[in-house]
């Protein structure tokens, strides 16, 4: 990305305007926001859903995947791993301005940590804290924006199954917080708000103690950073104490 080139002046005042300020919370926004919410409530039924039905296929699954082990015991465990992720809606937001057209948001490469209690053979609580290195931002192939998110949920896991392969799904309440910066400018924004969290995974145990995970979730946060919205995928290890 050339850092040194100049897009169109008038178009870089408009996008920097855009980190600069954010927008109002106008009813427009507020009726948007309640189409983004009518998916999520949707995810939530089936999440309610899948998991009241678990009962009446979780012998067989269990029967398929269960051993020896102990894998659903109660008890604290953590985690963590690599993430990888891609925003959903900024680029479309950015083209909303007058006179932007050519904008790419670039994937952005993290970390994610892990806090949990296992409750129940099929319940589990966590705190699960995603750091996003860099979304990056540029308009006509020049860089104007470097964005970093920090998201921390207490999420709610249901376990599909109990043996030494565990798939499950999951949602969650917290807050995102995000730093866009101007490389040129030296501009910088801090903004946090609320944010919601659903995924799914599975673990796979490596004994009673050690395993491996893959994940993908998708974070919706409110507020003054409702537009960055993204979803992750990742890998990483977890232990059971």
């Amino acid at each position: 990305m050339d850092r040194h080139s100049q897009p169109n002046a008038r178009t870089s005042n408009r996008v920097t305007r855009f980190f600069r300020e954010g927008r109002p919370f106008t009813s427009e926004r507020r009726a948007n926001f309640r189409v983004r919410l009518a998916p999520i409530v949707a995810m939530t039924a089936l999440f309610c859903s899948a998991f009241a039905t678990t009962g009446q296929a979780n012998g067989r699954f269990d029967r398929l995947m269960a051993d020896s082990g102990d894998y659903a015991r109660s008890g604290l465990y953590v985690g963590g791993g690599l993430v990888g992720g891609f925003t959903t809606r900024l680029e479309g937001q950015l083209t909303e301005i007058p006179g932007v057209d050519d904008v790419e948001v670039d994937p952005s490469f993290g970390l994610a940590g892990r806090l949990g209690a296992r409750i129940t053979p099929h319940l589990a609580l966590e705190a699960h804290y995603e750091w996003m290195e860099d979304f990056e931002t540029s308009v006509d192939g020049v860089e104007i924006a470097e964005t970093r998110t920090q998201a921390l949920t207490g999420d709610l896991k249901g376990y599909l199954a109990t043996g030494r392969v565990q798939p499950y799904l999951s949602a969650g309440l917290g807050f995102l917080s995000a730093k866009s910066d101007d490389p040129v400018t030296t501009f910088e924004r801090t903004d946090t708000d609320f944010a919601v969290r659903f995924g799914g995974g599975v673990d796979f145990y490596l004994n009673e103690s050690f395993g491996l995970s893959i994940d993908s979730s998708y974070v919706v946060p409110t507020g003054d950073v409702e537009d960055l919205d993204y979803v992750s995928v990742g890998a990483g290890v977890f232990f059971r104490f």
